[in-house]
């Protein structure tokens, strides 16, 4: 019943899209693939249309092309897709590691990036014997998300790094940060691999309770790319109006005044910039050997 409820608000906000940008149905479109996956528990297809709705909606008001907003759960099947030649995506907006391959594989090009990088933490409990990642065994139970998700990809290359190879079953992959945190908790997992922002609010709330022990790698911050066959004109537009969001004060993405809080506070923490090369969006994946 959730996910027909959760499809019905999709299709929805779909709707208020086409009609809140004045755009006809017949005119030119932009086709916005999202996929938000550095954490699990963010790519349900309503909540992706919730967060990234305003950004499709602002893009419209900016550039004069309607751009629909169509969210990815799944990664691999999506580029896939892109790669065997499926152009329905014109943007896509995703993690550096996904951005980077759909430019060598699937004909895209960077338009801008988040110049604040990605990277989490490792979070003991305050009582745990261990002090960094020096002291990981590969016994070690450390709960992460889905091997998938770039979290658990930087989490996978500082344990690389250190040369620490745990053993099968090691990793224990759970569905959200506070499951991970709950594992830690009741002596289920040793380590949990959560963002680091949330690291430190967690520690600074519970002090007496959990600690960080070391970081991940780090990688760029999200990218915004376009086809090829989006025309270079057409991608200026977009990176003008992308990287206006730095400066726009007004917290509306057009004249109608539709709402766009959600963007602003996205904007407000994520400064974005310029993306002139994929070297610039390069995250690599490293060999997980368990």
């Amino acid at each position: 019943m959730s996910n027909f409820s959760g499809l019905i608000r999709s299709t929805t906000l779909a709707f208020g899209l086409i009609a809140a940008t004045g755009v006809s149905a017949q005119a030119h479109k932009l086709t916005l693939g999202v996929f938000p996956g550095v954490e699990s528990g963010q790519s349900e297809s309503f909540e992706i249309m919730d967060r990234f709705l305003p950004l499709a909606h602002y893009l419209s008001s900016k550039i004069g092309t309607q751009v629909l907003l169509l969210p990815v759960r799944v990664p691999g099947a999506a580029m896939k897709s892109m790669v065997q030649g499926d152009t329905s995506y014109k943007l896509f907006f995703g993690p550096p590691v996904f951005a980077s391959e759909a430019i060598k594989k699937a004909g895209f090009v960077p338009v801008v990036v988040e110049e604040e990088r990605i990277r989490g933490a490792f979070v003991v409990k305050q009582d745990s014997k261990v002090q960094s990642l020096k002291d990981f065994s590969p016994a070690t139970r450390i709960a992460m998300p889905s091997p998938d998700l770039l979290l658990s990809i930087l989490a996978d290359d500082a344990l690389a790094q250190h040369n620490i190879v745990l053993q099968p079953g090691a990793r224990m992959h759970m569905a959200a940060a506070e499951g991970i945190v709950l594992a830690v908790d009741n002596g289920i997992a040793d380590v949990a691999v959560i963002r680091d922002h949330f690291a430190h609010k967690l520690v600074s709330a519970q002090p007496t309770r959990f600690r960080i022990v070391g970081q991940t790698v780090d990688a760029p911050g999200f990218a915004l790319i376009a086809h090829k066959q989006v025309a270079e004109d057409m991608r200026a537009k977009v990176r003008r109006a992308a990287l206006a969001l730095n400066k726009d004060s007004s917290g509306r993405g057009s004249a109608d005044g539709l709402e766009n809080e959600p963007l602003r506070r996205r904007a407000r923490r994520r400064v974005l910039g310029p993306a002139t090369d994929d070297g610039h969006l390069g995250a690599r994946r490293p060999q997980v050997k368990a």
